[in-house]
Protein backbone atom coordinates (compact mmCIF):
# COMPACT_ATOMS: atom_id res chain seq x y z
CA UNK A 1 0.00 0.00 0.00
CA UNK A 2 1.25 3.39 -1.09
CA UNK A 3 1.61 6.00 2.24
CA UNK A 4 -0.53 8.74 1.93
CA UNK A 5 1.34 11.00 4.06
CA UNK A 6 4.81 11.06 1.07
CA UNK A 7 4.36 12.74 -2.03
CA UNK A 8 3.62 11.73 -5.42
CA UNK A 9 6.10 12.27 -7.89
CA UNK A 10 5.16 12.70 -11.27
CA UNK A 11 7.59 12.72 -13.92
CA UNK A 12 7.30 14.15 -17.91
CA UNK A 13 6.69 16.65 -19.84
CA UNK A 14 5.59 20.04 -19.14
CA UNK A 15 4.29 22.69 -21.58
CA UNK A 16 1.80 25.74 -22.93
CA UNK A 17 -1.12 24.35 -24.53
CA UNK A 18 -2.29 27.11 -27.30
CA UNK A 19 -6.39 26.24 -27.23
CA UNK A 20 -8.22 27.73 -30.74
CA UNK A 21 -12.06 27.23 -30.27
CA UNK A 22 -13.29 26.22 -33.64
CA UNK A 23 -16.45 28.42 -33.41
CA UNK A 24 -20.02 26.70 -34.87
CA UNK A 25 -21.65 27.88 -37.69
CA UNK A 26 -24.33 30.58 -37.02
CA UNK A 27 -28.01 30.96 -39.08
CA UNK A 28 -25.97 33.36 -41.66
CA UNK A 29 -23.30 30.28 -42.18
CA UNK A 30 -20.76 32.64 -40.39
CA UNK A 31 -18.55 31.87 -37.81
CA UNK A 32 -17.63 34.11 -35.33
CA UNK A 33 -13.38 34.09 -33.93
CA UNK A 34 -13.35 33.36 -30.35
CA UNK A 35 -9.61 34.56 -28.40
CA UNK A 36 -7.13 32.16 -28.58
CA UNK A 37 -6.52 31.01 -24.63
CA UNK A 38 -2.69 30.34 -23.79
CA UNK A 39 -2.44 28.17 -20.27
CA UNK A 40 0.43 25.62 -19.03
CA UNK A 41 0.06 21.63 -19.75
CA UNK A 42 1.81 18.97 -20.90
CA UNK A 43 0.35 15.46 -19.80
CA UNK A 44 2.50 15.04 -17.13
CA UNK A 45 1.90 18.45 -15.72
CA UNK A 46 -1.81 18.61 -16.32
CA UNK A 47 -2.20 15.18 -13.83
CA UNK A 48 0.35 17.02 -11.08
CA UNK A 49 -1.68 19.79 -11.24
CA UNK A 50 -4.76 18.32 -10.70
CA UNK A 51 -3.62 16.15 -7.96
CA UNK A 52 -2.31 19.20 -6.27
CA UNK A 53 -6.15 20.68 -6.73
CA UNK A 54 -7.48 17.23 -5.13
CA UNK A 55 -5.25 18.16 -2.11
CA UNK A 56 -2.52 15.15 -2.73
CA UNK A 57 0.71 16.27 -1.96
CA UNK A 58 2.87 16.19 -5.42
CA UNK A 59 6.05 16.65 -6.97
CA UNK A 60 7.09 17.21 -10.47
CA UNK A 61 9.93 16.52 -12.16
CA UNK A 62 10.53 17.40 -16.31
CA UNK A 63 12.09 20.27 -17.97
CA UNK A 64 11.25 23.22 -19.55
CA UNK A 65 13.44 26.16 -21.78
CA UNK A 66 14.94 28.79 -20.23
CA UNK A 67 12.14 31.27 -21.65
CA UNK A 68 9.20 33.21 -21.26
CA UNK A 69 7.04 29.90 -21.76
CA UNK A 70 9.36 27.88 -19.31
CA UNK A 71 8.75 30.41 -16.52
CA UNK A 72 5.21 30.33 -16.79
CA UNK A 73 4.57 26.89 -16.56
CA UNK A 74 7.15 26.62 -13.73
CA UNK A 75 5.54 29.65 -11.83
CA UNK A 76 1.84 27.96 -12.37
CA UNK A 77 3.36 24.61 -10.83
CA UNK A 78 4.55 26.24 -7.61
CA UNK A 79 1.31 28.45 -7.51
CA UNK A 80 -1.11 24.80 -7.58
CA UNK A 81 1.37 23.91 -5.22
CA UNK A 82 3.57 20.95 -6.75
CA UNK A 83 6.87 20.74 -5.20
CA UNK A 84 9.25 21.93 -8.31
CA UNK A 85 12.75 21.65 -6.99
CA UNK A 86 13.40 18.64 -9.78
CA UNK A 87 11.80 20.88 -12.79
CA UNK A 88 14.98 21.27 -14.78
CA UNK A 89 15.48 24.97 -16.81
CA UNK A 90 17.71 24.40 -19.84
CA UNK A 91 18.51 26.96 -22.46
CA UNK A 92 18.79 23.89 -25.03
CA UNK A 93 15.98 23.98 -26.23
CA UNK A 94 12.67 25.90 -26.44
CA UNK A 95 9.83 24.76 -23.88
CA UNK A 96 7.37 22.87 -26.14
CA UNK A 97 3.89 23.91 -27.28
CA UNK A 98 0.74 22.07 -27.81
CA UNK A 99 -1.87 24.03 -29.89
CA UNK A 100 -5.18 22.49 -30.02
CA UNK A 101 -8.09 22.84 -31.63
CA UNK A 102 -11.13 22.50 -30.11
CA UNK A 103 -14.26 21.20 -32.19
CA UNK A 104 -18.26 22.71 -31.56
CA UNK A 105 -18.58 19.62 -30.08
CA UNK A 106 -15.95 19.32 -27.56
CA UNK A 107 -13.23 17.03 -29.44
CA UNK A 108 -10.06 18.47 -30.43
CA UNK A 109 -7.18 17.94 -32.50
CA UNK A 110 -3.21 18.76 -31.66
CA UNK A 111 -0.17 19.78 -33.07
CA UNK A 112 2.88 19.61 -31.38
CA UNK A 113 6.08 22.42 -31.70
CA UNK A 114 8.61 21.81 -31.74
CA UNK A 115 7.67 18.63 -33.16
CA UNK A 116 10.20 16.31 -30.92
CA UNK A 117 9.54 18.18 -27.96
CA UNK A 118 11.55 20.77 -27.19
CA UNK A 119 13.46 21.50 -23.73
CA UNK A 120 11.04 18.38 -22.16
CA UNK A 121 13.35 15.87 -23.65
CA UNK A 122 16.62 17.03 -21.83
CA UNK A 123 15.56 15.95 -19.14
CA UNK A 124 18.68 13.43 -18.45
CA UNK A 125 18.84 10.17 -15.24
CA UNK A 126 20.50 11.87 -13.08
CA UNK A 127 18.14 15.01 -12.78
CA UNK A 128 15.42 13.01 -11.21
CA UNK A 129 16.89 12.64 -7.65
CA UNK A 130 16.81 8.90 -6.32
CA UNK A 131 15.83 9.63 -3.24
CA UNK A 132 12.85 11.72 -4.45
CA UNK A 133 11.92 8.64 -6.23
CA UNK A 134 12.77 5.81 -3.42
CA UNK A 135 10.85 8.07 -0.73
CA UNK A 136 7.26 8.37 -2.88
CA UNK A 137 3.94 7.69 -2.50
CA UNK A 138 3.82 6.86 -5.70
CA UNK A 139 5.54 7.43 -9.23
CA UNK A 140 3.47 8.50 -12.37
CA UNK A 141 4.83 9.28 -15.60
CA UNK A 142 4.06 9.08 -19.45
CA UNK A 143 4.80 7.67 -22.81
CA UNK A 144 4.96 10.61 -24.24
CA UNK A 145 8.91 10.97 -23.00
CA UNK A 146 9.55 7.64 -24.65
CA UNK A 147 10.13 9.01 -28.35
CA UNK A 148 13.76 10.57 -27.63
CA UNK A 149 16.92 9.95 -25.26
CA UNK A 150 17.86 11.20 -23.10
CA UNK A 151 14.59 11.95 -21.63
CA UNK A 152 13.23 8.57 -22.59
CA UNK A 153 16.35 6.89 -20.27
CA UNK A 154 15.25 9.35 -17.23
CA UNK A 155 12.04 7.78 -17.27
CA UNK A 156 13.10 4.10 -17.25
CA UNK A 157 15.65 4.65 -14.98
CA UNK A 158 13.23 6.32 -12.49
CA UNK A 159 10.51 3.47 -13.61
CA UNK A 160 13.35 1.06 -12.41
CA UNK A 161 14.51 2.74 -9.48
CA UNK A 162 11.11 2.91 -7.72
CA UNK A 163 10.01 -0.76 -8.47
CA UNK A 164 12.85 -1.80 -6.37
CA UNK A 165 12.26 0.72 -3.53
CA UNK A 166 8.58 -0.79 -3.63
CA UNK A 167 7.18 2.07 -5.07
CA UNK A 168 4.00 1.92 -6.83
CA UNK A 169 4.82 2.74 -10.76
CA UNK A 170 1.98 3.62 -13.31
CA UNK A 171 2.32 5.03 -16.92
CA UNK A 172 0.03 6.60 -19.38
CA UNK A 173 0.82 5.00 -22.70
CA UNK A 174 0.09 8.22 -24.34
CA UNK A 175 1.14 7.24 -27.47
CA UNK A 176 -0.24 9.43 -30.03
CA UNK A 177 0.23 7.28 -32.93
CA UNK A 178 -2.06 9.97 -35.19
CA UNK A 179 1.05 12.03 -34.72
CA UNK A 180 4.21 10.07 -34.73
CA UNK A 181 3.57 6.52 -35.31
CA UNK A 182 5.05 3.74 -33.49
CA UNK A 183 8.34 2.69 -35.16
CA UNK A 184 10.58 -0.60 -33.80
CA UNK A 185 12.41 2.01 -31.63
CA UNK A 186 9.78 3.79 -29.43
CA UNK A 187 7.74 0.22 -29.57
CA UNK A 188 10.54 -1.11 -27.85
CA UNK A 189 10.89 1.81 -24.87
CA UNK A 190 7.34 1.18 -24.85
CA UNK A 191 7.18 -2.36 -23.68
CA UNK A 192 10.17 -1.63 -21.36
CA UNK A 193 8.05 0.79 -19.91
CA UNK A 194 5.35 -1.25 -19.07
CA UNK A 195 7.36 -4.24 -18.04
CA UNK A 196 8.11 -1.42 -15.07
CA UNK A 197 4.59 -0.84 -14.53
CA UNK A 198 2.20 -1.53 -12.02
CA UNK A 199 -0.70 -0.02 -13.74
CA UNK A 200 -0.77 1.00 -17.35
CA UNK A 201 -3.26 3.58 -18.27
CA UNK A 202 -4.56 4.90 -21.91
CA UNK A 203 -6.93 5.07 -24.12
CA UNK A 204 -9.14 2.40 -25.12
CA UNK A 205 -10.08 3.08 -28.77
CA UNK A 206 -6.86 5.42 -29.78
CA UNK A 207 -3.66 3.70 -27.54
CA UNK A 208 -4.24 0.19 -26.32
CA UNK A 209 -5.93 -0.99 -29.85
CA UNK A 210 -3.21 0.65 -32.17
CA UNK A 211 -0.55 -0.98 -29.42
CA UNK A 212 -2.47 -4.21 -29.91
CA UNK A 213 -2.46 -3.46 -34.03
CA UNK A 214 1.49 -3.28 -33.63
CA UNK A 215 2.26 -6.40 -32.68
CA UNK A 216 0.38 -8.14 -35.68
CA UNK A 217 -2.81 -9.40 -33.18
CA UNK A 218 -5.13 -6.94 -34.54
CA UNK A 219 -8.33 -6.84 -32.31
CA UNK A 220 -11.05 -4.67 -31.38
CA UNK A 221 -12.25 -5.88 -27.75
CA UNK A 222 -10.05 -3.20 -25.63
CA UNK A 223 -11.18 -5.79 -22.72
CA UNK A 224 -9.43 -8.30 -24.34
CA UNK A 225 -6.62 -6.04 -25.39
CA UNK A 226 -5.79 -5.20 -21.81
CA UNK A 227 -6.11 -8.32 -20.57
CA UNK A 228 -3.62 -9.13 -23.10
CA UNK A 229 -1.05 -6.21 -21.90
CA UNK A 230 -2.25 -6.75 -18.28
CA UNK A 231 0.03 -10.08 -18.79
CA UNK A 232 -0.65 -11.67 -14.92
CA UNK A 233 1.58 -8.72 -13.61
CA UNK A 234 -0.22 -5.32 -13.85
CA UNK A 235 -3.50 -3.70 -13.74
CA UNK A 236 -4.21 -1.86 -17.17
CA UNK A 237 -6.52 0.37 -17.25
CA UNK A 238 -8.73 1.98 -20.49
CA UNK A 239 -10.33 5.28 -20.68
CA UNK A 240 -13.60 4.83 -22.56
CA UNK A 241 -14.70 8.08 -22.71
CA UNK A 242 -18.14 8.50 -22.72
CA UNK A 243 -18.32 5.25 -21.81
CA UNK A 244 -16.19 5.44 -18.66
CA UNK A 245 -13.50 3.27 -18.21
CA UNK A 246 -12.77 -0.46 -17.51
CA UNK A 247 -9.54 -2.22 -15.76
CA UNK A 248 -8.06 -5.65 -16.47
CA UNK A 249 -6.15 -6.74 -13.13
CA UNK A 250 -3.12 -9.27 -12.96
CA UNK A 251 -5.29 -12.06 -12.17
CA UNK A 252 -7.83 -11.79 -14.89
CA UNK A 253 -10.54 -9.68 -12.96
CA UNK A 254 -12.43 -7.09 -15.62
CA UNK A 255 -13.65 -4.26 -13.23
CA UNK A 256 -15.84 -1.73 -15.35
CA UNK A 257 -17.20 2.03 -14.30
CA UNK A 258 -19.67 4.29 -16.06
CA UNK A 259 -19.04 7.72 -16.87
CA UNK A 260 -20.75 10.42 -15.17
CA UNK A 261 -23.21 12.43 -17.43
CA UNK A 262 -22.08 15.58 -18.21
CA UNK A 263 -22.34 18.16 -21.19
CA UNK A 264 -18.33 17.70 -23.05
CA UNK A 265 -17.40 21.10 -23.68
CA UNK A 266 -13.71 21.03 -24.07
CA UNK A 267 -11.76 17.66 -23.90
CA UNK A 268 -8.19 18.40 -23.66
CA UNK A 269 -6.84 17.03 -20.85
CA UNK A 270 -9.61 14.91 -19.80
CA UNK A 271 -7.13 11.75 -19.72
CA UNK A 272 -4.82 13.51 -17.29
CA UNK A 273 -7.76 14.65 -15.24
CA UNK A 274 -8.79 10.54 -14.97
CA UNK A 275 -4.96 9.81 -14.07
CA UNK A 276 -4.96 12.15 -11.38
CA UNK A 277 -7.76 11.41 -9.52
CA UNK A 278 -7.04 7.47 -10.09
CA UNK A 279 -4.04 7.76 -8.42
CA UNK A 280 -5.24 10.11 -5.62
CA UNK A 281 -7.63 7.54 -4.72
CA UNK A 282 -4.83 4.70 -5.06
CA UNK A 283 -2.62 6.63 -2.76
CA UNK A 284 -5.46 6.79 -0.42
CA UNK A 285 -6.43 3.58 -0.49
CA UNK A 286 -9.70 3.34 -1.37
CA UNK A 287 -9.31 0.45 -4.17
CA UNK A 288 -10.12 -0.15 -7.29
CA UNK A 289 -13.08 0.30 -8.15
CA UNK A 290 -13.59 3.66 -6.42
CA UNK A 291 -10.08 4.59 -7.83
CA UNK A 292 -12.08 3.90 -11.51
CA UNK A 293 -14.79 6.14 -10.31
CA UNK A 294 -12.27 8.70 -9.20
CA UNK A 295 -10.74 9.48 -12.45
CA UNK A 296 -14.59 9.49 -14.06
CA UNK A 297 -15.60 12.08 -11.99
CA UNK A 298 -12.47 14.47 -12.11
CA UNK A 299 -12.32 13.70 -16.06
CA UNK A 300 -15.98 14.86 -15.86
CA UNK A 301 -15.88 17.66 -14.23
CA UNK A 302 -12.92 18.66 -16.19
CA UNK A 303 -14.77 18.17 -19.96
CA UNK A 304 -17.25 20.21 -18.30
CA UNK A 305 -15.42 23.15 -18.32
CA UNK A 306 -14.24 25.46 -21.22
CA UNK A 307 -11.40 26.64 -20.41
CA UNK A 308 -8.80 23.73 -20.83
CA UNK A 309 -6.50 21.29 -19.06
CA UNK A 310 -5.48 24.53 -16.53
CA UNK A 311 -8.93 24.76 -15.55
CA UNK A 312 -8.76 23.18 -11.86
CA UNK A 313 -11.58 21.91 -9.74
CA UNK A 314 -11.97 21.38 -6.08
CA UNK A 315 -12.09 18.42 -4.38
CA UNK A 316 -15.56 19.66 -2.62
CA UNK A 317 -16.40 19.70 -6.33
CA UNK A 318 -15.50 15.75 -7.12
CA UNK A 319 -16.61 14.76 -4.16
CA UNK A 320 -20.73 16.36 -4.73
CA UNK A 321 -20.21 14.69 -8.32
CA UNK A 322 -19.52 10.98 -6.40
CA UNK A 323 -22.10 11.53 -4.17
Amino acid sequence: MPDPTRRVLVLGDANVDLTLHVPARGPDGRREAREPVLSPGGTAANTARALASLGVPVAFSGAVGDDAFGRRVAADLAACGVDTRALVVTGADATCQVIAMVEPDGERSLVVWPADGGALRWLRPADVPADAIAGAAWLHTTGMCLRHAPVRDAVLAAMATARAAGVPVSIDLNLRVELWGLDDERRAAVDRAVGLADVVLGSGPEELLPLAAATGRARDDVAAVALALAAGARTVVARLGSEGALACTADGVVVRSPAFAVEAVNVVGAGDAFNAGFVAAMVEGRGLADALRWGNAVAARRVARPAGAADLQARAEVEALLA
